[in-house]
Formats: C-alpha cells, sequence, structure tokens
C-alpha cells in the first residue's frame, strides 16, 4: 500500500503524483485528449523515495492510452532547484508547454518565433457552487476524471515505493526543516518528460524499476 496507514478500511494515497503533483497528472491526460477511464490502455510506474516516509516522492508514470498517445509524468519532491510545474506536448512541427500554476502558455512551432500567452482562470469550485445552487453544468463532470483515477488505482496496487541509497541524496537547509535533494533529478526529470521515457530507462543511477503494469 502506498500512502499513510489506512485510515479504517479506506487506503490513503499520498504520494507525488497523486497528491501535490496530481493536477500534471490530469493535465496531461486531458491534453493527450484521454480524460476517461476507458481512455487508459496501460499504466507503468515508478515509485521511489529519498525520505523516510512510506509513501513515493521521486516518481514517473507512463500512460499508454487507447489512441496510442503516450503520455508520462515525472515528478519529485526532492528537486536540486524547485521550479513551476509544466506539462509539455511534443508534436512533428512544434511543441506546447503549459505551466499551469501560471496559467502560462509557451507555443514553439518550426519557421516561426515563441508565442507566449497568458490566460485567465475558471474557478471550479465556483463551477461546483453554481451546480448544485443552479444546476449549472460542471465543467469537469466526474467522468472526466476517470483516466487520473485509474493511475491513482494502479499506484494503490504498486509494491511500496523503494528507498533511495544514502549515496543518492544530500541533506540541504531549509527554511523549517533540512531538505533531502536528490542528486541529478532535475535533469532526470526533464529528460523523462522530453523522451516520454522513464528513470530507468534514463539510465539514472538511483533509478530502478519497480513496477509495470496493465490494469
Amino acid at each position: 500500500m502506498v500512502g499513510a496507514p489506512p485510515l479504517g478500511e479506506v487506503d490513503v494515497v499520498d504520494g507525488a503524483l497523486t497528491n501535490p503533483l496530481a493536477h500534471a497528472v490530469a493535465t496531461a491526460l486531458a491534453v493527450a485528449g484521454s480524460p476517461r477511464a476507458e481512455d487508459v490502455a496501460g499504466i507503468e510506474s515508478e515509485l521511489l523515495r529519498a525520505n523516510d516516509i512510506e509513501s513515493d516522492d521521486t516518481s514517473c508514470v507512463r500512460i499508454t492510452t487507447a489512441h496510442g498517445i503516450p503520455v508520462t509524468v515525472a515528478a519529485t519532491l526532492c528537486a536540486e532547484e524547485p521550479d513551476e510545474p509544466y506539462v509539455v506536448a511534443h508534436g512533428e512541427l512544434g511543441r506546447i508547454t503549459f505551466w499551469y500554476k501560471e496559467d502560462r502558455v509557451l507555443v514553439q512551432r518550426a519557421g516561426r518565433g515563441p508565442e507566449e500567452s497568458v490566460y485567465g482562470r475558471t474557478d471550479l469550485l465556483e463551477n461546483l457552487v453554481r451546480h448544485l445552487a443552479q444546476d449549472a453544468p460542471l465543467l469537469v463532470p466526474p467522468e472526466l476524471t476517470g483516466a487520473f483515477m485509474r493511475v491513482v488505482e494502479a499506484i494503490r496496487l504498486a509494491p511500496d515505493p523503494l528507498a533511495l541509497p544514502a549515496s543518492a541524496w544530500r541533506t540541504a537547509p531549509g527554511e523549517r526543516a533540512p531538505r533531502r535533494i536528490v542528486t541529478g533529478v532535475d535533469r532526470v526529470v526533464a529528460a523523462s518528460a522530453e523522451t516520454l521515457t522513464l528513470f530507468s530507462e534514463l539510465g539514472a543511477p538511483w533509478a530502478r524499476s519497480t513496477e509495470a503494469s496493465t490494469p
């Protein structure tokens, strides 16, 4: 079981991919046009931890969609240089990078200069209130979260995260408490997103394949 001890009979799934960076997973699936449960054909995950916790803090997942589009999400809470999370869509003629916490989009196309835009945000909580009070349609109905829930379930059923050896991380001082940093993790996370590969496939010395599953 991944996460904190069960609360009664309910598992707690509280790792990097399913809590602090869950929006990256859900957003990537939506951008790929695969938000529904039936859009997921297979899931591979690698769950690791540098900290002395029960859950994962450095992980990646590769989702094979029914449309044949691979979606890879790499995440860590042990970055060398903490940065804003982003989703990148690769295409034959260019790429789009979306920093979803900043509502910022960068479009890069062959033969044209980069174009960056910042968009307004739609408050989903306000939409939910209007739905309950005025019967307004939900912008994100439950069926459009099915693919993300398939990922959560695959991680819940995966083996416990592998503890990284002490040689793979170092301790840095923090404002509240010391923080563990995984050596080279920034480069590996970026390469995983760029090449749609898992940590172990990139040859990171601290990365070991932990699970490959098809739900």
